[in-house]
């Protein structure tokens, strides 16, 4: 059975900025998690990602997305689960636009039943 789990990360002080990086890979499922901040945050992101290689579940989360404190996208999800009794899907996504206008919005299918939300 095989094992891959590698981690890293990076810290540069003068400048504000640090990044890392964690992988798993084995024979159920693969992950990967890393994070950017850079110049004390004017450039950042965040990212998981869980996939069961059965295909019985995935998940992708983006997070803490900054532009320059112009956009920031502050999480984006996508997740399906096949080994509930019905099949589950969500996207989830909460954005900002120069720290005034909020969007979200939402899809979450359970089965046979849709639920979609804008705010």
């Amino acid at each position: 059975r095989a094992l891959i789990d590698i981690g890293g990360a990076f810290d540069i002080p003068m400048l504000k900025s640090y990044g890392y990086l964690n992988v798993t890979l084995n024979a159920d499922i693969f992950s990967f998690t890393a994070g950017i901040d850079l110049f004390d945050g004017a450039l950042s992101s965040h990212v998981s990602v869980t996939w069961n290689w059965d295909l019985t579940f995935f998940k992708m989360e983006l997070r803490d997305m900054n532009f320059l404190d112009v956009v920031k996208i502050k999480q984006v999800i996508f997740m399906y689960e096949l080994s509930r009794p019905v099949p589950y899907a969500i996207f989830d996504c909460k954005i900002q636009v120069l720290f005034v206008v909020n969007l979200a919005a939402k899809v979450e299918v359970n089965g046979n039943e849709i639920d979609f939300a804008v705010t």
